[in-house]
């Protein structure tokens, strides 16, 4: 809104000279000038009702009728004289006039770029750089549902949530314990949630769907970002995105059962003793397995979290799924180790989906260990064998121990010192032992089966090993020589992917 507008719905209102109007620069702000002020914002109308210590003058201001024209030394461009005993109220009536105009705006625009995007995602990411802050949308379980991405989270804490997909029991507990939400009412009024262990701003709003609560809006302020306006930007744009959902993205009004809701519990961290009574009332298989699905192609087309389940239901009609933005854990019968096959063929081919399978258990409590030994299989699946979809703790879960102990020790003295000196006489002679007792070894010692494998005849290995077992004084028939090779190459593979695994780019290993 410009000068003149302005000072036109003012003279409806009190009694207002204009002196001088030249300047049509849009109005965002309205100040009281204090006198410590060394520079002036074009965008900003300043009220003053006395010359003292005006030294300099700014290019949009409204004066008291107590200050005489003749005192102003330089001539705003500008300039209004408002009646002194109006002074106040035409200050006040002008900071609404402003918020009203930014209120309307600001609506209009994330509308229209609703309208235009017809995406949850895209709204939120478009909304971000209005805010010059980040912004998480989270369900009533503090799962995320979107975030922005041209704003990037950089707080700590969030960028983990993000990362996993869902807040730890922890964490929600200590949201939940901040005196700001526990004093919260149940409108969309946005309240502050900043908490000591970061040292970014955070205001929360919630989310309504034709008058349920769905879930949080919060925006995660840079160390310099916060304007006042933001809060009720927050609001507006938090009833828009409950406009949203319901028009373009439907699935997130999926309504979760008590198993769904105490399953969830378990994996997030909450002790499944300190849940609710009615919990215990709920009955498993006798013995179950979690499965770990995720995209590592275009996780935009990962199924939601309603249609997954219903589709899952039907092979397997006692499974639970508990689905995220690109990833979904299903929880089930033992006997969903026979149909992951089929299970894979649930998922777009695009999103390169990728299964992860936890060992066998049969208390529910300990869900979130075995939820961790599928995630843990899947993360190393994807490094050593990307070529494959699916990867059972079972098979990698050596893998996954030699990766927690590379953290703090080095691997390469415990490799066994016959694959060093093999391929170093494979260079120095342009032989290929090494890959023939590496490929002896994973075809169960089997000479037929690594002749096979590698296109030579059976005379041949058992030539190339015997040569093996005088180069490294070894016995190969023995079965403790044997298993330290397994071992040894193993290792070898962790240690091939540690600078993978240091960069935790698991995703990109797969595709």
């Amino acid at each position: 809104m410009i000068f003149r507008e302005i000072a036109a719905r003012l003279s409806n209102m009190c009694q207002i000279e204009i002196i001088s109007v030249s300047l049509e620069t849009e109005i965002t702000e309205v100040q009281f000038i204090d006198f410590r002020q060394h520079e002036f914002k074009s965008n900003v109308l300043y009220f003053c009702n006395t010359m003292q210590g005006c030294a300099e003058m700014p290019k949009q201001c409204i004066f008291s009728a107590s200050v005489s024209v003749s005192e102003i030394t330089t001539m705003p461009d500008n300039l209004a004289m408002v009646a002194e005993s109006d002074f106040g109220y035409a200050f006040n009536t002008a900071f609404q006039i402003i918020q009203g105009s930014h209120k309307d705006d600001y609506y209009d625009s994330m509308m229209n770029t609703l309208e235009r995007v017809k995406d949850v995602d895209t709204l939120i990411d478009i909304a971000s750089q209005t805010f010059g802050a980040s912004l998480v949308f989270i369900d009533r379980e503090f799962r995320i549902l979107s975030y922005s991405t041209q704003i990037p989270v950089t707080d700590e804490l969030w960028k983990k949530n993000i990362e996993q997909g869902y807040c730890d029991y922890e964490f929600i507990q200590a949201v939940r314990s901040l005196k700001s939400v526990q004093m919260a009412d149940s409108t969309m009024t946005p309240i502050e949630v900043s908490c000591p262990s970061s040292p970014f701003q955070k205001f929360s709003s919630r989310v309504y769907c034709h008058d349920t609560w769905i879930g949080f809006l919060i925006v995660i302020e840079g160390y310099d970002s916060y304007r006042s306006e933001h809060v009720e930007m927050l609001r507006i744009l938090s009833g828009i995105l409950g406009y949203a959902v319901m028009k373009y993205a439907p699935s997130y009004l999926y309504m979760t059962s008590d198993y769904h809701r105490f399953l969830y519990n378990l994996i997030i961290g909450a002790d499944a003793a300190s849940l609710p009574d009615a919990y215990t009332r709920l009955t498993f298989p006798s013995e179950l397995i979690a499965i770990y699905c995720k995209a590592t192609g275009d996780g935009s087309a990962f199924p939601r979290e309603g249609a997954l389940s219903e589709e899952m239901t039907m092979i397997l009609p006692r499974c639970h799924v508990i689905a995220q933005r690109d990833n979904a854990t299903i929880i089930g019968s033992s006997e969903m180790i026979h149909k992951l096959s089929t299970i894979a063929g649930l998922f777009p081919e695009k999103c390169k989906v990728r299964i992860g399978v936890s060992l066998r258990f049969t208390d529910i409590g300990t869900l979130r260990a075995h939820f961790y030994e599928a995630v843990d299989a899947f993360e190393i699946g994807c490094l050593l064998d990307p070529d494959i979809h699916i990867y059972t703790f079972e098979d990698y879960g050596i893998y996954v121990m030699f990766r927690t102990v590379s953290e703090t020790e080095d691997l390469s003295r415990y490799l066994h010192p016959a694959l060093p000196k093999l391929a170093s006489y494979d260079t120095e002679n342009g032989t290929n032992l090494e890959l023939t007792l590496h490929t002896y070894l994973k075809n169960s010692c089997s000479t037929t089966d690594t002749a096979k494998a590698l296109y030579l005849h059976r005379n041949s290995v058992i030539y190339r090993l015997r040569r093996i077992e005088e180069l490294c004084d070894i016995d190969l028939d023995d079965t403790d020589t044997r298993f330290r090779l397994r071992l040894s190459y193993a290792l070898s593979n962790v240690i091939n992917q540690k600078r993978k695994w240091a960069g935790k780019d698991f995703s990109a290993a797969a595709k």
